[in-house]
């Protein structure tokens, strides 16, 4: 199977959709597919090549990659339309089998289509955006749309709601890779590792640090627990958060960390905070199941997270999580001191996220596209 994936993105970044787009198609080159990333150049964008890539996320996986001159890198909804519209049109395309992409425009896009495509999408947007319904039934209905592939049932049932038919729609939760956990490390060797505290408890975020992940949320949570040492893992440079942690003496923010050097972090943990807030998945509607959920769970250590319908899918209330209504910050703070108060509910919950994680990784993730794609793609 030979698939084009174009991006938005003509640099790297940090973003977290750079990061899930990497790792699908490093993992779908694994299992043996001829995959293309394709990114838009500028005149002032740097030269890019497959390694580069590989090397920046830490990702394996033989994909080749094709910078083609553009106008048109970025988000915005005309450009992206604009080189949508001139990757469709470039003669290379009928080489490849199906065109596969995150670009939300092909939801309705207009036609015409030179090869069969599908979109890999993790936001629900026909619930944030209703006059889009229409078109994505629409598009849905077209010979060559050979389906969606949701991150999570959350964002699926918003499309099947919309009229897209159950066949042409994939629930593939995104994944972690195992080799970032090695070698394992004990709480105590890992904080060694780090120069951390040996006995002060230790509760670590890991991703991007921003005022749309929910963080103030997680620094009311630090001022009603002085004893315990947040440590924010991700920053890239000083902004809101950053300010509004400054004269806390038990909040400590880290830069962002290569993916190889980001392992030890979780696992000096005695547990990993997704913020308790309701603003990513309501109010900006950016976080759907976040990327971080994964990698925790591949870290085996306790999770805090929100119950939220998103992060319910995967995480379960005194299983392998402990989950607490959002925006509560004292009801968040017992459910820390549970974690730090019992060993054996820690362990629990430890060991649970670990055998979650088993199944959740970016080669059972591709595996699945792979086959819905093959099964679409017999039937066209």
């Amino acid at each position: 199977m030979r698939i084009v994936y174009p991006v938005l993105w003509s640099r790297l970044g940090r973003e977290a959709s750079q990061e899930q787009t990497v790792n699908t198609v490093g993992a779908l080159a694994r299992l043996g597919l001829a995959v293309t990333l394709v990114l838009p150049r500028g005149r002032t964008d740097p030269p890019l090549d497959s390694a580069m890539v590989r090397d920046w996320f830490g990702v394996r996986g033989d994909f080749r990659l094709v910078q083609l001159a553009s106008r048109w890198a970025g988000e915005h909804s005309v450009r992206s339309t604009l080189w949508m519209r001139q990757l469709l049109g470039d003669a290379a395309m009928p080489e490849a089998d199906l065109l596969y992409s995150r670009v939300p425009v092909m939801l309705a896009w207009p036609g015409p289509y030179p090869l069969p495509f599908a979109t890999d999408l993790y936001r629900p947007w026909p619930d944030h955006w209703p006059w889009l319904r229409p078109f994505v039934r629409r598009t849905a209905a077209r010979r060559e749309c050979l389906g969606y592939v949701l991150h999570s049932a959350y964002a699926a049932r918003s499309y099947a709601a919309a009229g897209v038919p159950s066949e042409k729609l994939l629930v593939a939760h995104n994944g972690a890779d195992p080799d970032r956990m090695l070698p394992r490390l004990g709480k105590t060797e890992a904080r060694a590792r780090l120069g951390l505290p040996a006995g002060r408890p230790l509760a670590v975020y890991a991703g991007r640090i921003n005022p749309r992940k929910g963080l103030d949320q997680l620094l009311a949570l630090a001022d009603l627990r002085p004893e315990t040492l947040f440590l924010l893992v991700g920053s890239e440079g000083f902004g809101p958060v950053e300010a509004a942690a400054a004269g806390r003496t038990n909040v400590a923010i880290l830069p962002w960390q290569p993916p190889e050097r980001l392992g030890p972090y979780l696992q000096a943990a005695d547990l990993l905070v997704i913020p308790a807030s309701s603003a990513p998945l309501d109010r900006f509607g950016t976080c759907v199941l976040p990327m971080k959920t994964f990698l925790y769970l591949a870290a085996g250590r306790p999770i805090l997270a929100p119950a939220t319908p998103d992060s319910a899918e995967l995480l379960r209330d005194g299983i392998n999580a402990l989950l607490v209504p959002p925006d509560r910050p004292k009801t968040a703070a017992a459910a820390l001191d549970l974690i730090l108060g019992d060993a054996g509910l820690a362990a629990r919950l430890a060991t649970n996220a670990a055998r979650t994680a088993k199944t959740l990784t970016w080669d059972s993730r591709a595996k699945r596209i792979a086959d819905f794609l093959e099964t679409r793609l017999g039937n066209f």
